[in-house]
């Protein structure tokens, strides 16, 4: 491990939140460990935005060594990550390159739990240059009525969720608009989510994702005593540099059945209303619902 890797890890705020701990990195692979703590949990298990930060952070790692050793910019272009099971345990993370060409680089993760079983399994591609892009400016931010009277008090229930929630309460989440099939999110650009240059971290912007894109269904099918779900994948795109400040991101339902729900996820300056990511996530619910 050089010391580019090692003091790029220690300086970056989010990485260190979590606890994470490198143990190997090389321009081929690296290996982080997560230790399961309550901070990265919501019901227990550590939560999916923590699990695919780790993803990040360990490609990262690699495009960081000799001999390409890249310091500045890294942004991960497209990820795929399949939630293969719940994590009760600490987790281990390794990482290997497939291949580098360019200025890009092409991966694979697979993350297992302390007794060896598959945790999630991913996919990735890391830009180490090019332009900062923004698609376009977001629309504008919804209007959340005081008494949700078309989700029947779910506003509530989602800010009650998330406040119960170590993980997303440390991240410093909050519901800011939503209806039915329609959520809107915002993270604050607190130290805990930031890098080491004082940039969002990627994986604060994951988090966001996931949380979005895994409350959405539930405005489609309110909670009901008993019932459950989890999310089963995840994909998404960061389009350039990330900016400094906070982020809102906009999901909307896309598709469901009577088990599964689909959702798009848009990620914007909380300011500036430039487009930085975009995001898909798919969820599952535990039982069948109905509409």
């Amino acid at each position: 491990m050089t010391e580019n890797v090692s003091t790029w890890f220690k300086d970056g705020s989010y990485p260190s939140d979590l606890g994470v701990k490198l143990e190997a990195a090389s321009d081929a692979q690296s290996r982080l460990s997560l230790p399961y703590e309550e901070r990265n949990t919501m019901f227990g298990l550590i939560h999916g935005g923590a699990i695919a930060s780790l993803v990040s952070i360990a490609t990262h790692a690699i495009a960081r060594e000799a001999p390409r050793a890249v310091a500045e910019p890294l942004r991960t272009v497209s990820m795929h990550v399949g939630y293969v099971r719940a994590a009760r345990k600490a987790v281990t993370v390794e990482a290997r390159a497939v291949r580098r060409v360019r200025e890009l680089g092409f991966f694979e993760t697979l993350i297992t739990d302390a007794d060896g079983n598959a945790v999630a399994h991913a996919s990735s591609t890391v830009s180490e240059t090019g332009p900062d892009s923004a698609i376009a400016d977001a629309p504008p931010l919804l209007d959340l009525p005081e008494a949700d009277d078309a989700l029947g008090g779910g506003a509530g229930a989602i800010r009650a969720a998330m406040a119960a929630s170590p993980f997303l309460s440390r991240r410093r989440l909050r519901l800011v608009g939503v209806r039915r099939g329609v959520v809107e999110m915002a993270i604050d650009a607190a130290a805990t989510n930031l890098d080491g240059n004082g940039a969002m971290h990627e994986g604060a912007v994951l988090t966001l994702i996931d949380a979005a894109g895994a409350t959405c269904p539930w405005t489609v099918v309110p909670p009901s005593p008993g019932a459950s779900g989890a999310t089963i994948a995840l994909s998404a795109q960061v389009l350039g540099a990330l900016p400094g400040d906070g982020l809102v991101a906009r999901a909307v339902v896309r598709a469901r059945d009577a088990r599964i729900c689909w959702t798009d996820i848009l990620v914007a300056g909380g300011a500036s209303r430039k487009v930085h990511a975009l995001g898909t996530v798919v969820y599952r619910f535990s039982d069948k619902n109905g509409p």
